[in-house]
């Protein structure tokens, strides 16, 4: 096996398709003088509904999530369509709104579906930016041989063209090098040329102090600060963050053979899924040499970054963790490619660049869109390479990954009510919605209840089961009989909204929240709900369903990352106890997504918990692995 580096744009295996040609960022370049901003994105809006080709190690996917997000719409899923036999020549969506825009469903009467259409209102996303984000996911996990440029030959050797891999007969073997890498020597020109050693004949190389990374993996996954480990292991600050690269890419090697093949071949009946999004204040800091600039402009000290993470609720196995920053674009790119496509004339969802945040640091009305952008930019050099992205783009790119890299037949996955996640989770498994192979669930916790609270809350509810065993003269134990109670309450609470249309009955949607009658200790009261259609179960089966719900799995991998990573623990009080305190936090973005993806590689294969008596890893219970893996083999491949 070739030694690997991490991938980067140059040597991407996944390539995006631009929506346009270079014909029309030539007519983009002559409207951009003549069409006002209205008249410019009306006349290439067409781009909300056109898919975009996305490439991945030669395989074709098409991006496109502009369409009705209603489970229960009879267009839900649809792509955009006109029906030219139609009076008016409607269209199944139409763009609404003046400052924010949404898509509305047309209600159009259609006989080929049997259900009604519900006016419902879907945000705008930006197809090429989606897919783009997809390409950055890919690219940042994955690893790719490293192929050096060999001179084998002295530059007026006769035979130049020859190497030692073909022509063998034509060179000399001498010896190896200090690095086990092989030596060769041109017979003709006695030129000697070392070849790269195979990763199993020189784990080292280019690696100094290679003696200290199991102490060193276990000390970042102890909460032990930067400036302690440099000081416990001798080292700089600069080999503190190469070593933590190079424990990142061999985390990456050990997930391509352990984690992406495992699951490729593994087929599951039934899955269920946690999925929630940790937001977290990382320290927005100025490059050196760059404080005293521009001092009147500066953006947010405390940009909010999302962590999006999705874990398996039974075995807590954690399928993906990402950041939403985005450290592998420049400012240039972003300019050229805001200048070259005329962006500021166009609405965001049609923007390439349009899931970036960039900190506003002025509002000049004297300014123009384009110079405020260009300023911002201007502005974020003298920050932190890289850029925050809009959550709802990390949000899809991520369970859009998962949902490929999965082979199972019913889906269940619980989150909570954020917006980003429902609606990235419905236009993504919108086949398996509807379907009904997917099922979408929210699970909201009452976070106003203190610790004893919340406990004097879980004896109540206890005690409510007790009571209803006794009720209805119930021999189950607790569990069994909080179902029963759950399928009463189901049944004295409609779930779902129906209505009547042309004598027919249909579910149009669902209605508050229910509570959960036997909560964690912890929780206090869990308020469940089902967010896709379930309307053809009985209020039993529904409630042996919904009783599942919890985000027990997915809670427990946050606490461990505010519990063992140093860099994104909880923020503290102030001496004055006035405020919060950052010191602790990371100032890169791109470290983050490092830690996140070596702590996740460790809890998924190398930590235990006691199940049915024995002491199993997450991945063990998932059924991808047979053993617990020892730091070691993640780093030596044992």
């Amino acid at each position: 096996m070739k030694l690997k580096r991490l991938s980067d744009k140059t040597v991407s295996n996944v390539k995006v398709i631009p929506p346009i040609t270079q014909e029309e960022v030539n007519e983009r370049e002559i409207d951009y003088a003549t069409l006002s901003k209205m008249e410019f994105s009306r006349k290439y809006g067409y781009l909300l509904y056109s898919p975009v080709e996305l490439v991945v190690d030669k395989k074709s996917y098409n991006i496109q999530t502009n369409f009705c997000a209603n489970p229960f719409c009879k267009w839900y899923g649809k792509e955009q369509f006109k029906y030219n036999n139609l009076k008016g020549k409607p269209s199944r969506y139409m763009i609404t709104g003046k400052t924010f825009k949404s898509i509305k469903c047309s209600d159009i009467n259609d006989d080929t579906i049997d259900k009604p259409v519900i006016i419902s209102y879907a945000a705008p996303y930006s197809n090429w930016a989606m897919a783009e984000e997809i390409k950055r996911l890919i690219d940042i996990n994955t690893t790719v041989p490293i192929e050096p440029y060999y001179i084998f030959h002295k530059e007026d050797c006769c035979e130049k063209d020859l190497n030692p891999f073909d022509n063998p007969n034509s060179f000399y073997r001498r010896g190896k090098s200090s690095s086990n890498s092989q030596k060769y020597q041109c017979k003709l020109c006695k030129k000697i040329a070392n070849v790269l050693p195979e990763q199993k004949e020189c784990f080292t190389y280019y690696q100094k102090k290679n003696d200290i990374l199991p102490l060193f993996m276990k000390l970042i996954l102890s909460r032990t600060p930067v400036t302690r480990i440099c000081e416990i292991l001798n080292i700089g600050s600069s080999t503190y963050y190469n070593k933590l690269e190079w424990l990142y890419r061999r985390c990456l090697e050990f997930l391509e053979r352990y984690e992406d093949k495992k699951l490729k071949n593994t087929h599951f009946d039934t899955l269920w899924l946690n999925t929630d999004k940790f937001t977290y204040h990382l320290n927005n800091v100025r490059k050196r040499g760059h404080g005293k600039n521009s001092i009147l402009e500066k953006e947010k000290p405390l940009f909010p970054t999302s962590i999006i993470a999705t874990t398996d609720s039974r075995s807590r196995y954690i399928f993906r963790a990402d950041v939403a920053f985005d450290f592998t674009t420049s400012v240039n790119e972003i300019k050229n490619d805001y200048i070259k496509y005329k962006e500021d004339k166009l609405n965001t969802y049609l923007q390439k660049t349009s899931k970036y945040k960039v900190s506003k640091t002025t509002t000049d009305s004297a300014l123009s869109e384009l110079e405020l952008f260009l300023r911002d930019l201007e502005v974020r050099k003298s920050y932190i390479d890289g850029f925050h992205v809009n959550s709802t783009y990390t949000t899809y790119a991520h369970h859009w990954l998962i949902n490929n890299s999965l082979n199972v037949d019913k889906l269940f996955i619980v989150t909570d009510e954020d917006t980003a996640l429902l609606t990235s989770l419905l236009r993504i498994h919108n086949e398996g919605v509807s379907k009904k192979d997917t099922h979408i669930f929210t699970c909201k916790v009452d976070k106003e209840l203190d610790k004893n609270e919340a406990y004097k809350q879980y004896l109540t509810h206890k005690e409510n089961i007790k009571l209803w065993q006794e009720a209805n003269n119930l021999k189950e134990g607790l569990g069994k009989s909080a179902i029963d109670l759950l399928a009463h309450t189901i049944f004295n609470n409609d779930i779902y909204t129906t209505e009547t249309i042309n004598g027919k009955d249909y579910v149009v949607g669902t209605n508050n929240s229910i509570p959960h009658p036997f909560p964690y200790k912890d929780e206090g009261n869990r308020y469940i709900n089902c967010v896709t259609d379930l309307s053809n179960l009985n209020c039993y089966e529904l409630a042996e369903i919904m009783y599942k719900i919890d985000l027990r799995s997915i809670n427990t991998f946050f606490n461990q990352i505010r519990r063992k990573v140093s860099i994104l623990e909880r923020p503290l009080s102030g001496g004055r106890g006035e405020g919060k305190s950052y010191i602790y936090a990371n100032f890169n973005p791109k470290y983050a997504q490092y830690m996140i993806t070596i702590l996740r590689t460790y809890l998924n294969f190398c930590e235990t918990y006691k199940y049915k008596g024995e002491e199993i890893t997450p991945a063990m219970r998932l059924g991808i692995a047979k053993k617990k893996y020892k730091i070691e083999d993640i780093l030596y491949f044992k």
